[in-house]
């Protein structure tokens, strides 16, 4: 990343050519968001002109969602939810730390998502003042859209709107980065640690993204990825500020939107169609390349090393892992003994592949659906089957999400009712059994009971959605398991890696020159050993 980053410095018209064609690889595999231009693909003079800035903010939405359904797909391994069977999908699912580069959705095993949310943020800035001082500053036509719509170009109330909609997908961008990167760089930057990548996105929210929408008023965005800007730019920032631990601003801008909307939700948008196809749905349900995973009694924890943050042994079996036919029990208990899932059935079919029932009480949590079915590989597996086609969009902010913020908060604040109240909204909505006695009056006056609660919760309400429960994951390293590069998966043997957080391609410690001084290779991981828990990734 960073030689295609500094070769971007030194060209005009040859630098916007490296930033959507050779450098990234990527945008002319995502031209089909209702037939969006990609830049790279129109004339050096109409690029230029300000005809093109909505045709340019179109493909940043495109770029942005290919990355992140390819990186949903990724995270079904950091989740426990799958492990790798096929062979040519080999290191998707086995918790690698690296972040993957290349052109957008290639094929059907691609999980290439770093040049494509890198790649975004570049076509909308690349102006120092607006990122990092440390950054590398392009001129002329090499700037970024936002940079010419706010700088050069005098668009009126629909350069408002565009500007609005630039610097909510700059948000989205830095956020993602902040929430699941150990270090980045921008534009060849020094070090940028995840805490400086969520305050910059705040930044980008709060005083561009409502800012323009305050000048021009709120809309619809475009291709029904949200029914208002400036509820998905504020639930954008309750993302960020959860991710920062700060609950209580996170809080209220969940509050705001709920309010505003009860049931919103913002999207990924997907279309039927390789670069537009959900990565998710055809990768992981219908060709089938990994197997989804029941509870983790295989890694043997006896002979591991223990959790680093703790300094204990890890339980056996490791809790909150296992997909496999989930239960809610009437009172609302979705935990047993140890923090292992209530379930409804066994988790292996008898010999005529119908669920072996359990007679616990227990019904089916419908929140986590999976199908039994032929993949590539020697045997069938249970597959998610969280979405039913190519062409499902992917939840990006949901008002659930929002919800568990909130009992977050509710949980910090030590208002334990109020954070079950949540909970039990979501299990009304969803017509699941709530959280009530004999169960209810046990968990409360147990603020880790209820933290346990929501930990479970978050779980099995992201399931399959897009990284959501990985993130929850690297906040909670404290009881919430990662393997740190020890033992295999349980079918095919293969060597489970080190992955919490995500690194940077090498090249970027090699070859920027701030890394260098940093000690190049080992500054990896650096960036994130100060944050609260062990999310650093383990390197070999």
């Amino acid at each position: 990343m960073y030689k295609a980053i500094q070769r971007l410095s030194f060209g005009r018209r040859a630098g916007q050519a490296l930033i959507v064609g050779a450098s990234l690889g990527v945008l002319n595999a995502c031209d089909s968001l209702l037939e969006a231009e990609i830049p790279h693909l129109l004339t050096d003079d109409a690029i230029e002109t300000e005809a093109s800035a909505e045709s340019q903010i179109n493909s940043v939405i495109a770029l942005f969602e290919c990355g992140y359904t390819a990186f949903g797909l990724r995270a079904l391994g950091h989740e426990d939810a799958m492990e790798s069977i096929a062979g040519v999908f080999s290191g998707s699912h086995v918790y690698s730390p690296a972040s993957v580069s290349g052109a957008c959705d290639a094929n059907s095993t691609s999980v290439a998502w770093l040049d494509q949310i890198m790649g975004a943020r570049a076509l909308i800035s690349n102006d120092p003042a607006k990122l990092v001082s440390t950054g590398q500053g392009l001129e002329g036509v090499n700037r970024g859209v936002y940079d010419r719509i706010n700088d050069e170009w005098a668009l009126g109330p629909a350069g408002e709107r565009l500007s609005a909609i630039a610097a909510i997908y700059m948000g989205a961008s830095l956020a993602h980065l902040g929430e699941f990167m150990c270090e980045a760089a921008i534009d060849g930057s020094d070090l940028l640690t995840p805490t400086d990548l969520l305050n910059l996105a705040e930044d980008w929210i709060t005083n561009r993204a409502l800012g323009h929408i305050g000048s021009f008023g709120d809309f619809v965005m475009p291709f029904g990825v949200a029914s208002s800007a400036e509820q998905m730019a504020i639930a954008i920032r309750a993302r960020i500020r959860w991710a920062n631990r700060d609950y209580a601003g996170a809080a209220v801008d969940a509050a705001t939107v709920l309010a505003a909307d009860p049931t919103f939700t913002a999207w990924v948008t997907r279309e039927a169609g390789e670069t537009r196809r959900n990565k998710i749905y055809h990768n992981a349900t219908e060709v089938g390349f990994s197997g989804g995973l029941g509870i983790n009694s295989w890694w043997n924890p006896a002979i591991r090393r223990p959790n680093p943050v703790t300094g204990a042994s890890w339980p056996d079996p490791i809790p909150f892992t296992g997909y496999l036919f989930l239960g809610i029990m009437p009172d609302g208990r979705t935990l047993e003994a140890g923090n292992v899932p209530v379930r409804w059935a066994e988790e292996l079919r008898d010999v005529r592949l119908n669920p072996i029932l359990l007679e616990n009480d227990a019904v089916a949590d419908t929140r986590v659906q999976h199908v039994f079915k032929s993949i590539q590989g020697p045997a069938p597996r249970e597959v998610p089957n969280r979405y039913s086609g190519n062409d499902d969009d992917v939840p990006y902010m949901t008002w659930e999400e929002l919800r568990l913020i909130q009992a977050d908060n509710e949980l910090a604040q030590g208002n334990l009712q109020g954070a079950i109240d949540h909970v039990n909204a979501l299990r009304t909505a969803h017509g699941l059994p709530t959280i009530a006695d004999p169960y209810l009056s046990t968990l409360i006056g147990d603020a880790e009971q209820v933290r346990y609660v929501l930990l479970e919760e978050r779980r099995r309400e992201f399931f399959a959605e897009g990284a959501r429960y990985y993130s929850t994951k690297i906040q909670n390293t404290d009881v919430l398991w990662f393997p740190r590069a020890e033992g295999q998966t349980p079918f095919q043997g293969y060597n489970l890696q080190g992955g919490v957080r995500t690194l940077l391609p090498d090249e970027e410690y090699q070859q920027n020159p701030y890394f260098i001084d940093r000690g190049g290779l080992d500054a990896r991981g650096t960036g994130c050993a100060s944050l609260p828990g062990s999310q650093a990734p383990f390197i070999q």
